[in-house]
């Protein structure tokens, strides 16, 4: 049903960013968490109407913007991503001195980006939807104004984003050259009939890789991630590693998925995509390994996680790639929630030295760090196993065999990182005197809830993937 109605999640995000925005300038310093109590609000309000519509099947814009189930499930996922990102933002920003209120506001902007991404068929309105996600989120990564390392973080990003846009605006021209469209239906049923070899539309389609590429942050586009991770505010790296990931790997889904049964040219995109997982899995665990910077060790390891999701994407297990990224999103936040809870006024705990018998000193952060990073890692009962599992059995029953060695032998490999965090926490005398802010409401409910949802999506999968196999189904060319 072509409707307004269609708009309502995006523009209610939006208009809460443009009054959180303008309420900033009247409120007090000490009154900014007002903001982050506001954007909550706004996000309920805008999660309540997508399960609204979940049944609904609008669109508007000719068709151009579908709020789909496929739509919706990321919707839900982004906007509860963002909820706890503002939750634990809440008292880290005042701590540390970076309580800007318009933070609130460019989180909800970039929400609405990756929102735009996700409903859109079109590759210029999926462009538009990036570039509102990038602007807000160069500005997210240089909040800390008096931080070298923070403003180089936003530098880094600037410069390689617009990089990495530039590419995928070649692309998305090479495309309309060869296509005389920039619908991604149209563009997919182009390779599925087109018997020749079309030199300009492949070449497009391999650019439109590299742009989400380095959003989705695979090898060799992932240089950006590991000083943008570590220069940004903490509550900022663990949207980065969640958020703007979700969205890529949606849009992926939708160009790819109808296109690997029949298309004449897969071959080419599959064995291209087939070296960048390796690439990935192999590259990121291996760097992470000689990391001592426990935000630096995480953003390698999310590249890692990027690899092992390219591999659902080879199998063509869109069911498993949606589970894959509810549980990532349960476990990441989780795991920087717990590296934002060791933390004081005006410092953060980020070398392992400083995690030296953390285990005991604080026993409710540091169990729920290791149950997340025991799901990272892919430990049973929890989730990241089953996300796993699911993911590397679908690639063996595709006669992917080898991908899923490589894949496993990654994530051993991943284990000894996971592993030497633990060790310092529970194994090691303390060397410095650690000593956090302990009274933070909002970030323990969050630290709770990411368990709870680890753990629960490790033992009880069924629900969730019954409402992923409904969102799934929009694919269906």
């Amino acid at each position: 049903m072509n409707t307004y109605t269609a708009l309502y999640p995006i523009l209610t995000i939006v208009t809460g960013a443009l009054l959180i925005i303008l309420l900033e300038v009247f409120l007090k310093k000490e009154k900014k968490d007002y903001l982050g109590f506001i954007a909550v609000l706004f996000l309920l309000a805008s999660g309540a109407e997508c399960i609204k519509f979940w049944n609904k099947g609008f669109s508007y814009f000719e068709g151009t913007l579908l709020l789909d189930k496929f739509a919706l499930f990321f919707f839900l996922i982004m906007i509860l991503t963002v909820i706890f990102i503002t939750l634990i933002s809440l008292k880290y920003l005042s701590l540390q001195h970076t309580d800007h209120g318009e933070y609130y506001g460019l989180l909800l902007f970039a929400l609405s980006g990756m929102m735009i991404m996700v409903s859109s068929r079109d590759f210029l309105v999926i462009f538009l939807g990036l570039e509102v996600l990038s602007m807000a989120s160069y500005a997210l990564a240089g909040l800390k104004r008096d931080d070298e390392r923070s403003s180089e973080a936003a530098i880094k990003y600037f410069l390689l984003g617009s990089f990495a846009s530039a590419f995928l605006v070649f692309g998305i021209a090479l495309l309309y050259g060869a296509v005389f469209s920039t619908d991604i239906s149209t563009i997919m049923n182009f390779f599925h009939v087109e018997t020749n070899f079309s030199l300009m539309a492949l070449t497009g389609m391999a650019f439109i890789i590299i742009g989400f590429g380095f959003k989705i942050a695979v090898v060799p586009f992932h240089m950006w991630t590991p000083d943008v991770y570590q220069g940004s505010p903490t509550p900022v790296t663990a949207f980065f590693s969640v958020g703007p990931k979700a969205a890529g790997f949606a849009v992926l889904m939708r160009i790819f998925f109808p296109f690997w049964k029949e298309a004449v040219n897969s071959e080419i995109f599959f064995h291209i995509l087939w070296i960048l997982s390796v690439l990935t899995m192999v590259v990121g665990n291996l760097v992470a390994l000689r990391q001592k910077n426990v935000k630096r060790i995480l953003a390698y390891s999310s590249i890692a996680h990027a690899g092992y999701i390219l591999v659902a994407i080879l199998a063509g297990d869109n069911s498993g790639l949606l589970f894959y990224l509810t549980v990532y999103l349960f476990m990441n936040i989780g795991a920087f929630s717990a590296v934002i809870a060791l933390s004081r006024k005006g410092k953060e705990f980020l070398e392992l030295e400083d995690y030296s018998g953390i285990g005991f000193r604080y026993p409710w952060i540091g169990a729920t760090f290791t149950v997340f990073l025991f799901s990272l890692a892919g430990f049973p009962p929890t989730g990241g196993f089953l996300a796993k599992f699911y993911i590397f059995s679908s690639a063996v029953h595709k006669g992917l065999v080898p991908l899923v060695i490589i894949g496993v032998l990654a994530s051993l490999i991943s284990v000894f990182y996971y592993l030497r965090i633990v060790i310092y926490m529970y194994m090691r005398e303390p060397t410095r005197n650690v000593v956090i802010f302990s009274y933070n409401p909002a970030l323990f409910l969050v630290l709770f809830l990411c368990l709870y949802g680890v753990l629960m999506l490790g033992i009880f999968p069924g629900n969730i993937l019954l409402y992923i196999k409904q969102a799934v189904a929009p694919l269906a060319f």
